[in-house]
């Protein structure tokens, strides 16, 4: 049977996702349906395109899946999505009915870790201070709050695929690890296990925050976590906002207590007179230095590896395979 491929764009499609050669490496596998504007049709008039193709493709910039098609589901046979959130574009009913769906599955973990151990590096070293120093035209700086990975007490909450990945590129540097996921039965080797999120942040010289936004996990980082941390600690976030409270991180930073490298924010963003703006203890990157699975630099030419791991998991579709990362219903409860 032919694998008819369609995407239904909320609105215009993203062209940073859908290039030429993406185009093309889908059209390789079977016939490809873009229809753009996709919230200008009702649920029934969409429902009815997608019961046309074996396989849909969701993404950032999908509408979201008809909930009708968990009972009907027609031809419909795959749903993969090059991105690593799903929420907004597959209703849970889907997943729930057993109709296949796959995201991007472990394709950012190591960007994001890489990402982490940005912040984590920044704040160890007060790159901050280096920066106004070498504004200012001073040589030589303050060096009170700067120290090494060496031996340092890390505290990892969270022990998915980016954890992990986290973990593995901090070993090489000597520190202590120590980790807290109630989730995960087996930790990496010499990665001590903490029998609590406080446990972690009493013991913690630096908390890296690797979990996922669930309702338990939501502002479980609050100001009790943070008050066992040390002076000058560092809390590291490239995970979600949320999960920090983040008015009371907002406050030890400002006063000092607390050094902080966030990625993400709840909301994400922070209003330009936000006065941490201007402050040494807080680097903030915009939900931008974390990799969503893109190649923007240096430019090559082909497909980038979101685009790949999207045909690959097509393709193994196609031949009779199944796709990696599937969704059950409790991974959709747990991933955002």
């Amino acid at each position: 049977m032919t694998t008819g491929i369609v995407h239904l764009a909320r609105g215009p499609r993203f062209d940073k996702v859908w290039t030429p050669a993406f185009i093309d490496a889908l059209q390789a596998i079977g016939p490809l349906t873009l229809h753009e504007h996709g919230n200008e049709l009702s649920d029934e008039a969409a429902a009815e395109l997608i019961r046309s193709h074996r396989v849909a493709i969701a993404g950032w910039d999908a509408r979201l899946l008809p909930v009708d098609l968990a009972n009907d589901p027609g031809a419909l046979r795959y749903v993969c999505s090059y991105s690593g959130t799903i929420r907004h574009c597959v209703p849970r009913e889907l997943i729930e009915a057993g109709i296949p769906v796959t995201n991007w599955g472990d394709l950012p973990a190591p960007g994001i870790a890489e990402s982490a151990m940005t912040l984590l590096l920044t704040c160890v070293h007060d790159m901050a201070r280096i920066r106004r120093a070498q504004e200012a035209g001073e040589w030589g700086y303050d060096v009170t709050r700067a120290g090494t990975l060496h031996g340092l007490a890390v505290g990892v909450y969270g022990l998915g695929a980016i954890g992990r990945h986290f973990v593995e590129m901090l070993r090489p540097f000597g520190a202590r690890i120590r980790a807290f996921d109630p989730y995960v039965a087996t930790l990496p080797d010499n990665v001590e296990r903490a029998d609590s999120l406080d446990d972690l942040c009493e013991w913690a010289e630096a908390l890296v925050i690797h979990a996922g936004l669930t309702a338990e996990t939501q502002g479980s980082v609050g100001a009790a976590q943070l008050a066992r941390l040390p002076d000058a600690g560092i809390v590291v976030n490239t995970a979600r906002g949320a999960i920090i409270d983040q008015a009371a991180l907002f406050a030890e930073v400002a006063r000092g207590r607390l050094r902080a490298g966030l990625d993400v924010l709840d909301p994400d963003h922070l209003d330009a007179t936000e006065p941490l703006r201007q402050s040494e203890n807080a680097y903030f990157t915009f939900h931008a230095l974390t990799d969503e699975g893109g190649d923007a630099w240096p430019p090559r030419q082909g497909l980038t590896r979101l685009q790949q791991r999207c045909v690959d998991q097509i393709a193994a579709f196609a031949a009779g395979g199944t796709p990696d990362f599937l969704f059950d219903v409790d991974r959709f409860d747990r991933s955002t």
